[in-house]
């Protein structure tokens, strides 16, 4: 059978032309591809940093808050703590002349072993047990050095037995609340023993001009 002669052949490609064509396109797409990734590197690392920055501004301002808070919560405390110490203290400042006629009253009774006088001193004692738990505690200043910060010297007296300086009668109890001395006890202050009296100098007799002849 007779081939026809014009038909075309397809003629294959050369190789060397191929082989530039696929280097050439391999070298294109590793540069656009290298560019991109560089790119998107660089955006994660700015995104990165960024969250970053944001998260250490929010621990610095959590941070912040919390020590606002603790501030906050203590200085409430003290504010309270102070508001119910004043509060007590005037409530019990209130009170202490009821002691002090208490006291007043049982030193008077003649009898201290009277029913009613007995009496008495259970409402006092409850009532010192009381104010006791409050943190009330009597100052007894009595023999003791004197002390300007708890005692209120209203005299000195010269006394025999006690040295100057010490408390030689305490005319009205003080108390304490606490740390802090809400009533100075008052009292009277030892001068030490007393200065014998200086014997006035004698005059010298005179001689008598008949006696001495």
């Amino acid at each position: 059978m007779m081939r026809n002669k014009n038909k075309t052949t397809p003629t294959e490609p050369d190789p060397a032309v191929a082989a530039a064509k696929v280097a050439e396109d391999s070298s294109g797409g590793a540069g656009t591809k290298t560019a991109a990734q560089a790119a998107d590197s660089s955006s994660a690392e700015d995104g990165t940093a960024a969250l970053q920055q944001a998260l250490e501004a929010s621990r610095e301002q959590h941070v912040r808050l919390l020590a606002d808070f603790d501030n906050y919560r203590k200085r409430v405390a003290r504010e309270r703590a102070e508001t119910i110490r004043n509060a007590s203290e005037e409530i019990i400042a209130e009170l202490l002349p009821v002691l002090d006629h208490f006291e007043l009253a049982l030193r008077q009774a003649p009898d201290p072993d009277e029913a009613f006088v007995v009496g008495v001193r259970m409402v006092y004692d409850q009532l010192v047990t009381t104010l006791g738990k409050a943190g009330l505690a009597a100052i007894n200043a009595q023999g003791e050095p004197f002390n300007p910060d708890e005692h209120d010297a209203i005299g000195y007296q010269p006394d025999d037995e006690l040295e100057e300086g010490l408390v030689l009668i305490q005319t009205r109890c003080g108390y304490r609340l606490g740390d802090r001395v809400i009533r100075p006890a008052t009292v009277i202050v030892s001068s030490g023993a007393p200065q014998p009296a200086e014997a006035d100098d004698a005059d010298p007799e005179e001689c008598d001009d008949e006696d001495a002849l």
